[in-house]
């Protein structure tokens, strides 16, 4: 049961912050807010007008120049890539028909005014459909990553730390547009990334994670997706992992250099499926926490195609 959103919105020092730390704090809200629904599928929307011109980008940019990341990493993501590819393609989703997932998150919830930080878990369950959506979300007890932290909190007066249970009705979930050829995709995932504050290959890997999640990526897509993460600089191979909920798979991931976090993605070896996400404390994190202290995760549990709003898959 798991997803992943992590919202740190300011740094500690709330006083006259460095254009460096606001760069910083706008690049995690947008990807909170790319992480939490429609808004992260938008920004890769590409307009049919738009295909042309990355696949001329791509020409330019030339499968040679791109690198190969981590030498570990990029022959695993490769044989993703095939594993990805030889998928069935999902199933349409008709009139009156939803794709439903649900995950649990965990996310950082800052005070900017009174100075604590908690990591707020969530359970969420999304519909998603032509004629429509429904996010629901209920919050679990917070935790408190230091106890510095939950000090402030209670000298704060113990205020909520995650919003209450709610449902938000969505509109129709737009089409995940992008090329499936790995050299045209690479193109545009590195012209989104261009100017970010942590840094160009970190938000590819970023973008890379939201095209994966919650979406349906055909398999052509996914593919592709995998052979970009495969060319991007610095993307490291963990090895063997288990997920919170038992799952073994093998997991890559990218340690920024700005943000000193590292992101890392967990896939299943059998179907190339996008099992959880975690982001972890590097030396020298804004927080001062110590390095390996988790910070945001997100266990991806349950998906299915269901017949109503509100309706969840039956357990298999």
């Amino acid at each position: 049961m798991a997803e992943l959103d992590l919202l740190r919105s300011l740094p500690f020092e709330i006083a006259e912050p460095s254009e460096e730390a606001r760069g910083r704090a706008r690049g995690r809200l947008l990807r909170h807010m790319r992480r939490s629904g429609s808004a992260r599928r938008r920004r890769l929307l590409v307009p049919a007008a738009g295909l042309a011109a990355a696949g001329a980008t791509a020409a330019l940019v030339g499968v040679g120049l791109h690198g190969d990341g981590n030498a570990s990493a990029a022959p695993v993501l490769r044989k993703f890539a095939k594993v990805a590819g030889s998928q069935p393609a999902p199933a349409p989703i008709g009139a009156h028909r939803f794709r439903y997932t649900k995950s649990v998150q965990a996310f950082l919830v800052i005070d900017g005014d009174k100075g604590w930080v908690a990591l707020g878990p969530k359970v969420r369950e999304l519909w998603e459909g032509p004629s429509g959506g429904l996010l629901h979300e209920t919050s679990g007890k917070p935790e408190f990553l230091s106890s510095r932290d939950r000090a402030l909190w209670i000298a704060a007066g113990r205020p909520r730390v995650n919003a209450p249970a709610a449902t938000e009705k969505l509109p129709p979930s737009p089409a995940l547009n992008l090329p499936t050829n790995p050299d045209a995709l690479y193109a545009k995932l590195h012209d989104e990334s261009v100017g970010n504050a942590n840094g160009t290959e970190a938000e590819m890997f970023t973008l890379v994670g939201d095209a994966l999640r919650e979406t349906a990526a055909s398999p052509a897509l996914r593919s592709s997706l995998y052979e970009v993460a495969a060319r991007i600089p610095g993307v490291e191979l963990v090895g063997p992992a288990v997920d919170r909920i038992g799952r073994h798979g093998l997991a890559v991931a990218y340690a920024g250099r700005v943000d000193h976090e590292r992101h890392e993605l967990i896939f299943d070896p059998k179907t190339s499926a996008l099992l959880e996400e975690e982001d972890v404390a590097l030396d020298g994190n804004e927080f001062g926490y110590p390095a390996g202290t988790v910070i945001g995760y997100a266990t991806y549990v349950s998906t299915g195609v269901v017949d109503g709003l509100g309706t969840r898959p039956t357990p298999r």
